[in-house]
């Protein structure tokens, strides 16, 4: 399967908030990478509770550098077929190796080219993406219809309330944190979209619809304390320029988070899983735009 050419200048609403700021942050593979790492496990259990097997459709929305694509593809198997999408698709090249097709796509746009195929899919994962996502019930309503009838719609998004919690100091980061967040959601970023995306899943007319959550205790020096480091280091530039901390104070936060004696809460990741409607068995399985 092949890598669909990029659609320079596509409009719509849809952002993603750490390719909003030209920071020329030089560590963003690394975040991300490590964002897989502290997230996929839990992720993957989740997608197998909910019936990945061999010859099913699956899209991955948003896939960023394609860690979950790459292990729905291995669970479909080559009977199956996994579709790729995101705003960025250069991360995503080395998917198609793998027979999985990647294409660029905003789940909010109407431009010719952004449609997905009706009824098509047997499984839709989104992760880190509503978040993000100006119209979110746009977004939400659009990857409903792409499923067949019966087929599962797993959404997650995290919800921020719980983040940095210590077992001693109830101020602990938190004002870097709120400064950080002050930052994402001027760029349209929801903090508690993970919550949100409950009503989300409703609203879509999904069935069978529940959540769950999951966190992580975080000790500071590790690979997933990293991944808050250069979170904190690519918005550097944002938050000092909005006046919100200082730069001593982010200085200080990252040595904390650095520092192998200091614990935290993550976020919660908050998975919610539905099922589209079987009784919607006369919708046509095509599109404008065709197959995927």
């Amino acid at each position: 399967m092949a890598e669909q050419s990029p659609r320079p200048g596509v409009p719509g609403g849809d952002r993603y908030v750490f390719d909003t700021f030209d920071t020329g942050f030089a560590q963003e593979e690394e975040r991300l990478a490590l964002g897989e790492a502290l997230w996929d496990a839990g992720t993957t259990d989740r997608l197998a509770a909910a019936g990945v097997a061999p010859g099913l459709r699956c899209l991955e929305a948003g896939a960023g550098r394609g860690s979950v694509a790459r292990w729905l593809a291995d669970r479909v198997g080559p009977t199956g077929e996994v579709l790729a999408t995101d705003l960025r698709v250069d991360r995503l090249k080395w998917l198609t190796d793998h027979g999985i097709t990647v294409r660029q796509l905003d789940l909010v746009s109407d431009a010719p080219g952004d449609e997905l195929p009706l009824s098509y899919f047997d499984l839709i994962h989104a992760r880190l993406v509503l978040q993000h996502v100006t119209d979110r019930q746009k977004a939400v309503d659009r990857l409903c219809r792409a499923l067949r009838p019966g087929g599962r719609l797993v959404l997650e998004d995290t919800d921020t309330a719980s983040l940095f919690s210590h077992p001693e100091r109830e101020d602990f980061l938190q004002e870097v944190k709120h400064a950080a967040y002050e930052v994402m959601c001027a760029a349209g970023y929801h903090p508690r979209c993970g919550l949100l995306n409950v009503e989300l899943a409703n609203r879509a007319g999904l069935v069978d619809a529940r959540a769950e959550g999951r966190s992580t205790v975080v000790r500071g020096g590790t690979a997933a304390a990293r991944w808050y480091i250069l979170w904190i280091e690519h918005l550097r530039p944002a938050m000092l320029a909005r006046g919100a901390v200082t730069e001593d104070r982010i200085q200080q936060a990252v040595d904390s988070m650095a520092d192998p004696a200091q614990y935290w809460l993550s976020q919660v990741m908050v998975t919610v899983t539905g099922r589209r409607p079987a009784t919607d068995a006369g919708e046509s399985t095509a599109t404008a735009g065709g197959r995927p």
